[in-house]
């Protein structure tokens, strides 16, 4: 009986901590039960020993199951820490890293920029978009810009949402988007992403000037041009931003935008 008992334990209890506390348990109660009639002592003892050695042993089996235990908690307890530090690693933020094509410029893969235009409306054409800004005089630095198979009429962009100023009387709102140029490198628009970022005009002028002896590029070369025409156009970052945006996402083709 008591082999049938053990045999089919060692099935049922996997754990080696569960299987030592189950027969600890097992003979207590076993002993509780038959008494001490059953127990072959060779030399008698008085009760108060015995008692004491039996007490004597069951805190030895509390301790010794209780160290199992901890044994086992603190192999979880590394094993979760493990997890954790495993997972902090993989969280790690992507850096911002170039990648160096077989032939032309490297492309950055940086982050989008997040952006806000302010928006005057939304067409489904180009005609009914330039028509808003020939209906109003106020939109005269407006621009168009078709993203997605629509056409978006702005007037200003920010990098901040307290740059753009919005009034219901004027039907305007604030459009936050994202802002890709990972490809401008390859139409000499490296310094866009700088130039859309800058919150001084000053700063967006330096990327006009060139080294002395410098042999720039043709493509690097159109970029300065844009950035003096749109600075000698307006003094309005908001707006020198939105005049970039538009002509490399639409004439180069470089500026992905998206919502």
């Amino acid at each position: 009986m008591v082999s049938a008992i053990i045999l089919l334990s060692r099935e049922i209890f996997k754990d080696k901590a569960t299987y030592v506390l189950f027969f600890f348990m097992f003979d207590l109660i076993r002993l509780l039960k038959t008494g001490w009639s059953n127990m072959n002592f060779r030399k008698k003892y008085s009760k108060v020993t015995v008692a004491a050695a039996m007490l004597h042993g069951v805190i030895i089996g509390i301790a010794a199951v209780a160290l199992v235990g901890f044994i086992i908690v603190g192999t979880n307890g590394k094993g979760k820490e493990k997890a954790v530090e495993n997972e902090v690693v993989t969280n790690k933020p992507q850096e911002t890293v170039e990648t160096t094509p077989t032939s032309g410029p490297a492309i950055s893969n940086e982050t989008p920029l997040k952006l806000y235009a302010k928006q005057h409306g939304v067409f489904s054409s180009a005609e009914s978009a330039g028509q808003l800004i020939a209906d109003d005089p106020s939109l005269g630095k407006a621009t168009i810009l078709e993203v997605g198979g629509q056409y978006y009429v702005w007037s200003a962009v920010g990098i901040i949402e307290e740059e753009i100023e919005v009034s219901e009387f004027e039907g305007t709102f604030r459009k936050p988007f994202f802002v890709n140029t990972n490809t401008c490198n390859t139409v000499g628009a490296g310094k866009l992403r700088k130039a859309l970022s800058e919150t001084e005009l000053s700063q967006i002028k330096t990327l006009t000037s060139t080294s002395e002896g410098e042999n720039e590029d043709p493509k690097v070369a159109e970029f300065r041009k844009h950035i003096v025409a749109v600075t000698a156009f307006t003094n309005d970052l908001r707006v020198i931003r939105l005049k970039l945006l538009a002509h490399y996402s639409h004439n180069d083709g470089c500026v992905d935008i998206n919502f």
